[in-house]
């Protein structure tokens, strides 16, 4: 490409050769990628290198006209990498990670392996969006690392990048968990007999917004059900164990029942399969 033009991609730049006035750049991986998150991005930026736990390379790319805006909340990302590693109890999984802060009207946020992808302005410069952050991060965890079997599967990305993400907005004060979950439970019982339960979805275009409450709310009564040292085995055993592959439903109550050694499956099932919003949740 013309040079004065700078590539962000998934993975580790490997390589970088200047000639004739063109640039080329060579990015690799150590692990695999889903397709559907490998990302791209050429335009102007400012590169922001950091370390996270362990020693990881932390490479951010932000455009050059929100950088000092979008710098204090890139400085969050090795704290905020702390913070997940412990809640899952397992390691970063890819050799480095990094934000990308992109120009103009991006108006979502994508969680490409290695290089969670938003809006400069509107996602890396505002206090609120900074539990989005966290979203995309978990998904490189349950999204990217253990990727779904099948699309009636989106539950276990969106269910477990929302659970987490409510956890870390509580942690901060932005709103209480028991207000989250409260929220979560309207929203199911006003929609799922619109959209069908969230592992058999009437439309595919429901398969983002209509997978994260009902898989935040499974999860959340699953920790109440089995408690927080076993629901922390049965999150660190299913990701360990399906790391760079895909996974299902089914996989994820065979590790639920293994670990807690409890008959989980009409519970689990209850919430990704059911026609209607199950009881709220409680400990049992």
């Amino acid at each position: 490409m013309p040079n004065g033009l700078q590539v962000a991609a998934n993975g580790t730049l490997r390589s970088r050769t200047a000639s004739a006035g063109r640039t080329t750049y060579v990015y690799g991986t150590r692990d695999p990628i889903p397709t559907q998150v490998v990302q791209v991005a050429v335009g102007h930026f400012r590169r922001i290198r950091q370390t996270g736990p362990h020693g990881l390379p932390l490479n951010s790319h932000v455009t050059t006209g929100s950088y000092d805006r979008a710098k204090p909340f890139v400085d969050l990302v090795p704290s905020q990498i702390a913070w997940v590693e412990r809640e899952i109890g397992a390691a970063y999984p890819y050799e480095a990670y990094g934000v990308l802060g992109v120009k103009g009207g991006y108006a979502a946020a994508f969680e490409s392996a290695g290089l969670s992808t938003f809006s400069a302005e509107a996602g890396l410069t505002k206090p609120e969006e900074t539990p989005t952050m966290v979203h995309e991060l978990v998904h490189q965890y349950f999204g990217d690392a253990v990727s779904e079997k099948s699309w009636d599967d989106m539950w276990i990305s969106e269910g477990h990048a929302t659970y987490y993400t409510l956890r870390y907005k509580d942690m901060l004060g932005l709103e209480p968990y028991a207000e989250a979950v409260r929220r979560a439970y309207v929203y199911d019982e006003d929609n799922r007999g619109i959209t069908g339960p969230p592992g058999r979805l009437k439309d595919p275009l429901d398969v983002l917004g209509s997978t994260n409450a009902p898989g935040f709310l499974m999860l959340h009564g699953l920790r109440l059900k089995v408690g927080d040292a076993a629901f922390r085995a049965i999150e660190r055993t299913f990701f360990e164990r399906y790391r760079h592959k895909a996974a299902s439903t089914q996989d994820f109550i065979d590790v639920a029942d293994e670990v807690s050694g409890r008959d989980l499956a009409p519970y689990i099932r209850s919430w990704i399969y059911g026609d209607k919003t199950p009881p709220m949740p409680a400990a049992s």
